[in-house]
């Protein structure tokens, strides 16, 4: 209603932003401490991402504290009905916590310290296997890029190479070392968690490097959350520190990422506004997409189709790059470049997408306060089962790590790496349950031999 209020009595789009950010503010404060949702919970994650990619560029304009005008797209007329849905997706979404935490009850946020049901060691040495082959893999694709001068490439050539070659190395590696990474955490004892935070950092270190910021924020983010869930300690600086480094790489490795590997310097003029500036960037697609997509427009479910058919791995010997008949079925993070910079789409570029655009773009208005609403539910749910044993917290770290990387993306880069990541913990499950029944009856047999000796 304060939405339908704002456009009707034409307030300006930095009153509106302002809004919309105190709402957000308010939202977090009202889900801290008084729903007593932990910071690093899913819930909170997602509301605080869903805030940072929607409003980290239109608050600090709206304050008078950045510049948009280093921002080429940006119109403050186009920003009220935009920011419209960003307002109904942070009610809708706390008015689905307010109802999840009354009717399901709150998520178990304490860890468990000391309990072996947090601890599988099959399962731990399963992700090691799978995120040692999906290291390996993407190395591989990433030097298959370019087998002579892959050490020479930017951020634009991979990305370009990538469309122009076979990408499925490349991308399959990225998926399976993620997963990988959670299944270790999620089943490693104690002692061996701090090795695994070791190689966790690394990885995501060099994906950093790489250009990959997304990945290697979302990333992080999962495998600190695991580890709390599994009662490991941290300094109280600690994410102070994390989100202060964060503050200055990310809007540094969005300049640098574009020279060359080998040739990259980190002298580059610093506003430390810049890192939530450029994530706030992701409501572009949302503007874009508003203003493109009418009543008559609306794909109805089309996109989440779409997206499920990417489940599916190509597994032809020869690459053929998919070729869609009409715009329409492109996903829409391919779809809103296509059509908005045409150039851009045929130069293998892109802008990512918008959780909140999406459910838009196939319902309205409606379609996304119903996803938001639905949202908050599922992940309060997914929070009370996370720490019932090692397999339930590698699942929701599995779900919840693609789940945060839509808050700027299409669903399509949610459904492959949860179904992959899930079908991956089903399958050793089985093998481990295998293992023990195998053992259980081989330790039967053992004793009724014993005994059949003893009594003769």
């Amino acid at each position: 209603m304060v939405a339908m209020w704002q456009i009707h009595a034409r307030v300006s789009a930095s009153v509106m932003g302002l809004t919309a950010g105190a709402l957000l503010i308010a939202s977090i404060a009202l889900s801290g401490y008084v729903l007593g949702l932990s910071f690093v919970s899913g819930p909170m994650l997602y509301l605080c991402l869903l805030g940072l990619f929607h409003l980290g560029l239109v608050v600090p304009w709206a304050l008078g504290l950045y510049n948009a005008n280093r921002v080429p797209w940006f119109a403050s007329y186009d920003l009220p009905r935009a920011l419209t849905l960003v307002t109904y997706s942070i009610l809708a979404y706390q008015l689905g916590l307010l109802m999840a935490i009354r009717y399901i009850g709150s998520p178990d946020e304490l860890p468990i310290e000391r309990d072996t049901t947090l601890e599988d060691s099959n399962l731990s040495v399963a992700g090691n296997f799978i995120f040692v082959f999906g290291a390996i893999v993407f190395l591989v694709g990433l030097i298959q890029l370019d087998p002579t001068g892959y050490y020479k490439l930017t951020y634009s050539d991979t990305f370009r190479l990538r469309a122009e070659s076979d990408p499925r190395f490349f991308g399959t590696g990225m998926i399976f070392a993620s997963i990988g990474l959670c299944m270790s955490e999620a089943g490693a004892s104690k002692q061996r968690l701090r090795f695994i935070l070791f190689c966790a950092g690394i990885w995501f270190s060099v994906m950093l490097y790489l250009g990959f910021r997304g990945p290697a924020l979302i990333g992080s983010l999962i495998v600190y959350a695991i580890a709390l869930k599994k009662g490991m300690k941290f300094p109280l600086w600690f994410p102070w520190l994390a989100s202060a480094l964060l503050l200055i790489a990310i809007p540094i490795m969005g300049v640098i990422r574009d020279e060359p590997l080998n040739n990259r310097s980190f002298y580059s003029s610093l506003n430390l506004l810049d890192a939530p500036a450029e994530m706030g960037q992701s409501i572009r697609p949302l503007i874009e997409t508003e203003a493109l997509i009418g009543p008559r427009d609306y794909r109805h479910g089309k996109t989440y189709l779409v997206a499920l058919k990417g489940i599916v791995p190509n597994l032809a010997l020869r690459w053929e790059a998919p070729n869609p008949e009409s715009l329409e079925d492109l996903p829409p993070s391919h779809w809103i470049i296509a059509v908005v910079e045409p150039w851009v789409y045929k130069n293998y570029g892109g802008m990512g997408f918008s959780a909140i655009a999406e459910p838009y773009m196939n319902f309205g208005s409606p379609g996304v306060i119903a996803y938001f609403f639905l949202l908050a539910f599922a992940l309060v749910w997914l929070g009370r089962i996370a720490i019932r044993n090692s397999y339930t917290l590698a699942s929701w770290g599995l779900i919840l790590g693609p789940l945060l990387w839509t808050v700027r993306n299409d669903s399509a880069s949610f459904f492959r790496p949860a179904v992959w990541g899930l079908l991956c913990l089903g399958t050793v499950r089985l093998f481990s349950k295998g293992l023990g029944l195998v053992g259980r009856f081989s330790s039967q047999g053992n004793s009724e031999t014993d005994v059949r000796e003893i009594s003769t």
